[in-house]
């Protein structure tokens, strides 16, 4: 029983982080598209379109990162049973949705839609969107979750 509800949550999950992606993408296309919203001094929002990954690498692969995007959600659909934790599931649903995301821009428009632009004056982050954010989070903790388990192992 259980099981079925954490299998029913991730979908919401993997659903909402999609969806949330998608549509503050959209309200960045339509709003910021030509613009520069300041929200304070290293905050903005700054419309991009992104036909690589992460830093720009790949510049103009939409197609191969598009494919990247599919493999990597089949190989979290065929690891997801063998996570250890429902919280691991849940983290693994976020990352499944912000991939999801950034796939469907690739397919769809050949590039992917970034708008949250952070500036630290020392250092300028890559303008990134909130896929990014989400599947970096989730990854960042499911590895630390990982790396619990290996220390509890010694």
């Amino acid at each position: 029983m259980m099981n079925n509800f954490i299998g029913y949550l991730c979908l919401i999950i993997a659903f909402l982080t999609t969806s949330i992606d998608q549509i503050t993408k959209a309200t960045a296309r339509a709003f910021i598209r030509n613009n520069i919203i300041r929200i304070n001094s290293f905050l903005s929002f700054a419309y991009s379109e992104n036909t690589g990954a992460a830093w720009s690498m790949f510049v103009g692969h939409s197609s191969i990162l598009a494919i990247l995007g599919i493999v990597s959600m089949v190989i979290l659909g065929l690891i997801y049973e063998q996570l250890d934790t429902s919280f691991q599931k849940i983290l693994a649903a976020m990352i499944f949705g912000g991939i999801f995301g950034n796939t469907l821009d690739r397919i769809f428009r050949g590039y992917v839609i970034d708008f949250i632009s952070i500036d630290l004056k020392f250092y300028r982050w890559p303008v990134f969107n909130i896929a990014d954010s989400i599947i970096c989070v989730g990854i960042v903790i499911l590895l630390f979750t990982f790396r619990q388990k290996v220390q509890e192992a010694r």
